[in-house]
């Protein structure tokens, strides 16, 4: 049973391997990371799978999906990739590159061409052959040079773009059942994108970078066929709008719902959306959960108002204890989602955290150490002060050395972070989870050892720390 990692299919690369196709081109889409999990994380084998993959279809372009975590993954492919074919055009795209594409070639010397920001229409340029000095959106070599062109304009009506080519993607497998990626439901669940973008400016988030504050939307007739299509092409159950905000419109909103109970689909399909909590209201969250909603993800971040002002986060405490306290009222579940370690977080912030965390009373709880991801004003700000950037592969990785961006020492933060997690977050999450998986002993038992008996390791690991002794009166949250 492998419930317990998150299987979200490339839509990224799927929506440029679409628009390749309708343009003649022929695609696929070689998946490194089902790759690697189906050879038991032996990147010998992930390796010699793509190489010959890359062979067999005789490919002119191969194109990279670069995310932080990845790069340097990203590093040793693509050099093996230009050993194997030295006449290949390597570009790589995605967060990472769009971030620091300058950086990116200077790391991975074997790659010809960062693309920034939307890849579809760049790929398209690039594979019908348009020279690259004419393509807006490009960072490339020419000889010994690092050449950036001007940026490219963003795709104003979205519908132009094809559904997904879900058909290139191992769908059987990332459909399946997981812990993480149904929030606790033993659903088939996959993920859509039915807006680009996000009208709030967050310091930590790469979404600004990208989409620069402008949300696009696909119509409600496209959104409709393509959920309609996953029902019954692959025969899901539960969906993940994937989107930064699926609440950016009401208006749009309201029509989209609408048209899950008129189809019919909130019968067929339970889901689960991102929402900002200045906007959600009682009157909207019935209508979501009439509509199918069984949960919603808010990004709360912080208990402390003055973190959420160093966020830019826009939006306020009282906001926040209201829209758990109306989703709760409304029968709906919610996950709590935290950033801990902000820079210039101190102490007392960290405190009235956790004390909001209890006062919410979510039903799972995401409590993340904040990391600096490249194009965000935090990363920018941080460099500009020459405060030390985490190793690229430690991003994401929460049980990695991590750099001590709080206003705290760094013992002080560590040990306040531990603690939560042993006696704030691990207690809340374990116990909705057994609370959603009451109704099958089987599935606790299998899932619940998997999962967390690692967790068990780690607080075994956490305890000297915890109970090293502390200077001054020990202090409830």
């Amino acid at each position: 049973m492998d419930e317990n990692k998150q299987f979200w299919p490339p839509l990224g690369l799927a929506y440029i391997a679409a628009v390749l196709e309708k343009g003649s081109h022929s695609v696929e889409i070689i998946d490194r990371d089902l790759s690697l999990r189906k050879n038991g994380l032996d990147f010998d084998k992930a390796d010699l799978d793509t190489i010959e993959r890359i062979r067999s279809f005789k490919a002119d372009i191969v194109g990279i999906s670069v995310t932080t975590p990845n790069m340097p993954d990203v590093i040793h492919i693509s050099s093996l990739i230009r050993r194997s074919f030295p006449d290949v055009m390597i570009v790589a795209g995605g967060p990472h590159v769009s971030g620091e594409p300058d950086l990116a070639l200077r790391e991975a010397e074997a790659i010809d061409v960062a693309v920034r920001g939307e890849g579809e229409l760049t790929m398209l340029e690039l594979a019908s052959g348009k020279g690259l000095s004419s393509v807006n959106g490009i960072t490339y070599r020419k000889g010994g040079d690092i050449v950036t062109n001007p940026g490219r304009s963003l795709i104003d009506d979205i519908d132009m773009l094809p559904m997904p080519a879900r058909h290139l993607l191992d769908m059987k497998f990332y459909t399946r059942p997981s812990r993480f990626t149904s929030r606790n439901l033993n659903l088939r669940t996959t993920s859509i994108f039915t807006a680009r973008g996000c009208p709030y400016r967050c310091n930590f988030c790469a979404g600004p970078m990208v989409f620069n504050g402008k949300v696009r939307f696909h119509s409600t007739d496209r959104v409709m066929n393509e959920i309609e299509e996953l029902v019954s092409r692959y025969d899901i159950e539960a969906l993940y709008f994937a989107e930064d905000m699926f609440l950016s419109s009401r208006n749009r909103a309201e029509d989209l719902l609408g048209l899950f109970i008129k189809r019919g689909l909130a019968k067929k399909i339970k889901w689960i959306a991102q929402a900002k909590t200045s906007i959600v209201t009682e009157d909207l969250l019935r209508l979501m959960k009439e509509a199918g909603c069984v949960g919603i993800e808010y990004g709360f971040e912080s208990g402390s108002q003055r973190v959420l002002d160093l966020m830019n986060k826009r939006q306020e405490i009282e906001e926040g204890l209201r829209a758990a306290h109306l989703t709760r009222r409304a029968g709906l579940r919610f996950q709590a989602n935290i950033i801990t370690g902000y820079p210039g977080e101190r102490a007392e912030d960290f405190k009235a955290t956790i004390r909001f965390i209890k006062r919410i009373r979510p039903n799972m709880v995401g409590f993340n150490i904040f990391m600096p991801l490249p194009g965000t004003a935090s990363y920018e700000n941080l460099k500009r002060l020459g405060r030390p950037l985490p190793k690229w592969e430690d991003v994401g990785d929460q049980e990695a050395p991590q750099v001590n961006y709080a206003d705290m020492p760094e013992g002080k933060f560590e040990k306040l972070y531990l603690k939560a997690r042993l006696t704030v977050i691990l207690p809340i999450n374990f116990r909705n989870f057994i609370v959603d998986n009451a109704h099958n002993p089987f599935r606790l038992m299998a899932i619940g050892f998997t999962q967390f008996g690692g967790v068990l390791t780690k607080i075994l690991r956490m305890l000297p720390k915890l109970i090293a002794p502390s200077k001054g009166k020990r202090q409830a949250w």
